[in-house]
C-alpha cells in the first residue's frame, strides 16, 4: 500500500515539475518584419544603386520576390531556420484602392500558400505619410483587419490577434485625440470578441521615451514595441560605426523601456543593421549619414542571441515573443534572406534561440 502511495506521489510531483519546466522553457517565438517592396512597381525601392553597387544583398531567388512561388520558398526557408512568423507591413494608400496596392501582395501570397501553416503571420500597419489611418477610414480598414484575424494561422499574443501600428503620433493626429484612438481600439477589440477571437492585442511602435510610453497608455494600447532602433548608436556626422555598438545600445534601450513602462508589456525588437546608402537621394541625405559596418551571419546570431537572452528574463506573461528587423529590408541593409552570392544569414538562428 505504501509503495503505491509513494509511486502516486512521485508521479504527481513529476507532472507538476513537468508543467512548471515547460512553462519556464516556453519556446521563443521570433517574428521578422516583411516589407513587400520587391515587385518592380516602385523604382525608388529597387534602385540602380542597390542592384549595381550593393549586389551582395540580392536574395538567392533574385530581386523580384513578390510572387506565389517565391513566397512558398521563403516560408520553407524561414520556418526551417526557426522564424515563427512574418509581420507584414500593411498599407492603406491615401490614393487608390488598398486591395490593389502592390505593397500588400506578399501577404495574399502567404495566406494562399500550400505551406502557409508552417508559419504564423501578423499585420504591422504602416501608418506613415502616404498611408495614413484616421477616423475617416477606420471602419473600412478595421473590417479588413478582422478578416485576417480569422485566418487560422494568424499570430496571437495572450490568445488575441496581434495588430501592430508603425506610428502613434499619426494615429493621434488622424483621430484628433488619444481618447478617440482608445475608443477606436476598443471598438475593433469588441468586434473581434463578437467573432470569438477574444479581442485584439494592439501594439504600437515607439522610441521608448517616457512621453511616448505614457501616450501609448492613454491611447489604450495593450503592448509597446518598435520597428527598428537604428539611430540609437549613430552620430549626426558621417561615420562608419561598428555594429557591436548598436547591439550594446539596443540592450540598454530594452532595459530602459522595461523599467519605464509600468503598465504595458514590451515586445523587444532586434535591429540587425542600418545602411540605407542604396536609397540615398537629395531629400533623405542618406549619402552623408552614418551607417553600421560588420553586418554578417555572426552579427545576426549575436543580435538574436541578445534578444533571446533578454526574453528569458522578461517574457510577456508566459510567452516569449521577439521581433526582428527585418526579413527583407534590402534598401536599408537589414535582412535575413540567404543571398545569391552564397551568404546565409539564417544558418545559426536555431542555435541563437538555444534550440538545435
Amino acid at each position: 500500500m505504501k509503495v503505491q502511495f509513494y509511486k502516486a506521489c512521485i508521479s504527481f510531483f513529476l507532472i507538476i515539475f513537468t508543467m512548471f519546466y515547460a512553462r519556464a522553457q516556453a519556446e521563443v517565438k521570433l517574428g521578422a518584419y516583411y516589407f513587400d517592396g520587391w515587385h518592380g512597381t516602385y523604382p525608388y525601392h529597387l534602385t540602380s544603386k542597390l542592384k549595381d553597387s550593393f549586389s551582395n544583398r540580392e536574395p538567392k531567388w533574385g530581386w523580384m520576390t513578390s510572387s506565389q512561388s517565391i513566397m512558398n520558398k521563403q516560408i520553407e526557408t524561414a520556418s526551417k531556420a526557426g522564424i515563427s512568423f512574418f509581420s507584414f507591413c500593411w498599407y492603406y494608400p491615401d490614393k487608390g484602392d488598398f486591395k490593389k496596392e502592390p505593397l500588400n501582395n506578399s501577404l495574399k501570397y502567404f495566406i494562399k500558400s500550400p505551406v502557409t501553416q508552417k508559419m504564423s503571420f501578423s499585420l504591422m500597419v504602416a501608418n506613415h505619410a502616404g498611408f495614413l489611418i484616421n477616423k475617416n477610414n477606420w471602419s473600412v480598414v478595421s473590417k479588413e483587419w478582422l478578416s485576417y484575424f480569422s485566418v487560422k494561422n494568424y499570430m496571437k499574443v495572450n490568445n488575441k490577434p496581434l495588430l501592430i501600428f508603425f506610428s502613434i503620433h499619426t494615429l493621434v493626429e488622424g483621430f484628433g485625440s488619444a481618447k478617440a484612438v482608445k475608443d477606436a481600439l476598443a471598438t475593433i477589440s469588441s468586434d473581434a470578441e463578437k467573432r470569438g477571437l477574444g479581442g485584439v492585442s494592439a501594439a504600437v511602435c515607439i522610441d521608448g521615451s517616457p512621453d511616448n510610453i505614457a501616450l501609448a497608455e492613454l491611447c489604450g494600447f495593450d503592448i509597446i514595441t518598435g520597428y527598428n532602433y537604428h539611430n540609437i548608436a549613430l552620430p549626426n556626422t558621417k561615420i562608419q560605426v561598428p555594429i557591436s555598438k548598436l547591439q550594446t545600445a539596443e540592450i540598454e534601450l530594452w532595459e530602459n523601456i522595461r523599467r519605464t513602462s509600468k503598465k504595458l508589456p514590451y515586445i523587444p525588437v532586434c535591429t540587425l543593421n542600418w545602411d540605407p546608402r542604396p536609397w540615398a537621394n537629395t531629400s533623405n541625405n542618406y549619402e552623408n549619414a552614418s551607417y553600421y559596418v560588420g553586418f554578417s551571419p555572426n552579427s545576426v546570431k549575436k543580435s538574436i542571441s541578445n534578444c533571446v537572452q533578454w526574453l528569458s528574463k522578461n517574457p510577456i506573461g508566459t510567452e516569449k515573443i521577439g521581433l526582428i528587423y527585418a526579413w527583407n529590408e534590402y534598401g536599408e541593409g537589414a535582412f535575413l534572406t540567404p543571398t545569391k552570392k552564397g551568404v546565409n544569414y539564417l544558418k545559426d538562428i536555431k542555435n541563437a534561440k538555444g534550440k538545435k
